[in-house]
Formats: C-alpha cells, sequence, structure tokens
C-alpha cells in the first residue's frame, strides 16, 4: 500500500513539474526580449 501510494503521488509531481518546466512562458508570464538580430 506504502508502495502504491509512492507511485501516485510521484507520477503526479513528475507530470506537474513537466507542464511547469515546459511551459514556463505561460504559467510566469515571462517573455524573454527578441534579440535584435531576429527584428530585421
Amino acid at each position: 500500500m506504502k508502495s502504491k501510494m509512492f507511485g501516485i503521488i510521484s507520477a503526479l509531481l513528475f507530470v506537474v513539474a513537466t507542464l511547469v518546466s515546459s511551459s514556463a512562458c505561460f504559467f510566469f508570464f515571462y517573455q524573454p526580449k527578441t534579440p535584435k538580430a531576429l527584428m530585421k
């Protein structure tokens, strides 16, 4: 039972961590400035 709960909690934390790291610009509203080389 303890092992099953650990697996479920680990899976949920993994999903949350993946979502936060892959879409940090959405969650924290961080928009990096565009380099001048790309502004042409």
